[in-house]
């Protein structure tokens, strides 16, 4: 009984035992579990600090020119330098499109790698395919620096069309641009004959004495090729002599017109070339009113439109320059005279027309510079030393077809 009673404590001891066991045992495997949990869940490493943004900086170019006055068959190229081009940058050429109203991509540059980098750029001949064409230089934006868009690159192009001239020397300019159009031998130095007169005309009208009179002198009546055949003493209006001036290409009217609005021809000359030099007229010099020929007197075709766009300025040296006839008389004895203009331009009543000047020799031939105006803007058109008078106004006509085709062709 003793031992039954025995054996019974034993198994009850062992029954809770084993029932207060299981939920440590529980609690152990949890225990092992969830630390891995955790661990998981945690870095292995420290936390990465975010990247510093890199500060741009603006992109800077050099050696962009913005306006080219150029011929069909020169190059156009530009020697420029980006700051920063490290690492390399794209350089786009674009050229704007008027119908689109954009500009668009025509070549693609890379820079090298550095902190200055030189570049060629070259507009290229094909695209420059009418008087004015419109470019611009383009560098992207990387990580270090922004994108850079230049200005406006005008490029101006003249002979776009070969033209079977037989005039030495030929231009046409265009006021407003003030850009050549056409050019032949533009810059040769050349003997104007009465083309000289352009010059004495803007003299005269400087002077402010186209409203006052001159008294005829011996000088003026010994010159060669004197059209108005006045008589010592005898008395001219300065305007009417303007007009004999320009009009008939009276030499005396040139002297007298000189004496009465200047004090005298040497005073005359000295002022035209004054004027020449004030507008920047390399290739002329002058030693008389009239053209008579001297190896220290010339000019140049570009010369000759640039003096015609300079009279062009005043309304009357358009007056005197655009009148088709003018007649008058000397008031004194009162010598009556009709003259009519040499220009065809004139007569032909071509549109636009403002006026001009002729000069013809038998050993220069014949030349001309004159006004022209087409689509709003002026333009002034010469020939010098044409082999004939026919031939010049030949000339003198596929320089206007030519300018009125490519005015404004951009």
């Amino acid at each position: 009984m003793k031992n039954a009673k025995k054996y019974l404590c034993v198994i009850l001891c062992l029954v809770t035992l084993f029932s207060v066991s299981q939920p440590f045992a529980a609690f152990a495997e949890d225990a092992e579990t969830e630390p891995e949990t955790t661990q998981a869940a945690e870095p292995e490493t420290e936390p990465k600090k975010p990247k510093k943004k890199v500060k741009k900086v603006k992109t800077k170019v050099k050696g962009i020119k913005y306006k080219y006055n150029v011929k069909q068959s020169a190059q156009v190229t530009m020697d420029i330098k980006v700051t920063p081009a490290k690492p390399s940058r794209v350089v786009l050429l674009q050229r704007y499109n008027s119908k689109k109203k954009k500009y668009v991509t025509k070549k693609k540059y890379r820079t090298k790698s550095k902190k200055t980098a030189s570049l060629k750029v070259s507009v290229p001949k094909k695209f420059r395919n009418k008087t004015l064409t419109k470019w611009r230089i383009v560098v992207e934006s990387n990580d270090k620096a922004f994108r850079y868009v230049s200005k406006p690159i005008k490029v101006y192009t003249s002979n776009l069309k070969h033209l079977e001239l037989s005039s030495t020397s030929a231009c046409v300019y265009c006021i407003d641009t003030n850009t050549v159009l056409y050019d032949k031998n533009k810059d040769m130095r050349l003997k104007p004959a009465s083309c000289t007169k352009i010059m004495t005309l803007i003299v005269a009208v400087e002077s402010g004495r186209l409203g006052g009179t001159t008294t005829v002198t011996n000088a003026a009546v010994r010159v060669p090729a004197e059209r108005l055949h006045a008589r010592v003493g005898d008395r001219y209006r300065n305007r009417d002599l303007a007009f004999a001036m320009i009009l008939g290409s009276a030499n005396d009217a040139s002297v007298m017109l000189a004496n009465g609005t200047t004090g005298s021809v040497s005073n005359c000359v000295y002022r035209m070339n004054k004027v020449a030099k004030k507008i920047g007229l390399k290739n002329t010099h002058f030693t008389n009113v009239y053209g008579i020929p001297d190896p220290k007197h010339y000019t140049s075709s570009y010369d000759l439109c640039k003096m015609s766009a300079y009279g062009s300025d005043y309304s009357k040296y358009r007056e005197v320059v655009g009148r088709e006839m003018y007649g008058f008389r000397s008031l004194k004895y009162g010598k009556r005279y009709a003259c009519y203009t040499a220009d065809h331009m004139i007569r032909d009543k071509l549109k636009g027309q403002v006026g001009g000047k002729t000069g013809f020799s038998e050993v220069l031939g014949a030349s001309y510079s004159g006004i022209y105006r087409y689509k709003g803007k002026t333009y002034t058109i010469t020939i010098m030393h044409a082999a004939s008078k026919a031939i010049r106004w030949k000339d003198l006509k596929k320089l206007y077809k030519y300018t009125r085709k490519y005015a404004n062709s951009h």
